[in-house]
């Protein structure tokens, strides 16, 4: 009973404090605004720091991060190859959830025809990913970001966000938020990349 006290305390304290839902002022997150949420603190923001616009076509931003399980650095160079899925989740986040087991469901079903790696930006880190993760059966890579850096060089404030990148490291789809018919569009675009 303890232990299940001591997990919700951290869950709700999680989300009073270091989570709250937003709505992007920006347009490219048009229809998908409900239930994007905030990287990290959001009023803290370098004067001089240029916003980040990544574009279809464009090569796609390496990363060196640690794999929540192996704790082996992993990279977008390790993936390449085949087509990859790149999203970015946090653990209190209902959206990130609902697309990360839609996202298993799709590399249960391509298997090893395509990547789908997660990178988790969770304030509270590794125990509560790691907690997230077995939790909901997710069996593709969740690399730990705790400061951020990945959602940063791909333009990203909010979750879930995600791109697709193609065999040779080229974006090819952008996408931010998560609805259950986004499905068919992330498959379609699979599809597109196999053929």
């Amino acid at each position: 009973m303890r232990k299940f006290l001591n997990i919700s305390l951290i869950l709700f304290i999680s989300i009073l404090c270091n989570w709250h839902i937003s709505y992007a002022d920006n347009p490219a997150f048009s229809d998908n605004t409900a239930g994007l949420v905030t990287i990290g603190e959001e009023d803290i923001k370098d004067e001089d720091e240029e916003e980040v616009e990544i574009k279809i076509g464009d090569q796609a931003p390496d990363f060196s991060l640690p794999n929540l399980t192996t704790e082996k650095m992993e990279g977008l160079k390790d993936y390449l190859g085949k087509p990859t899925i790149l999203f970015f989740i946090q653990s209190a986040c209902h959206s990130c959830l609902q697309e990360a087991k839609a996202f298993q469901e799709m590399k249960d079903r391509y298997k090893e025809k395509i990547n789908v790696v997660a990178v988790g930006v969770d304030l509270l880190g590794k125990p509560m990913l790691v907690t997230w993760a077995t939790h909901n059966n997710i069996t593709y890579p969740v690399l730990l970001d705790p400061i951020f850096s990945v959602p940063e060089k791909y333009g990203f404030s909010y979750t879930p966000s995600s791109v697709i990148i193609d065999k040779d490291g080229k974006i090819v789809l952008i996408h931010a938020g998560f609805r259950k018919d986004d499905v068919k569009y992330f498959e379609d675009k699979i599809k597109e990349l196999l053929k």
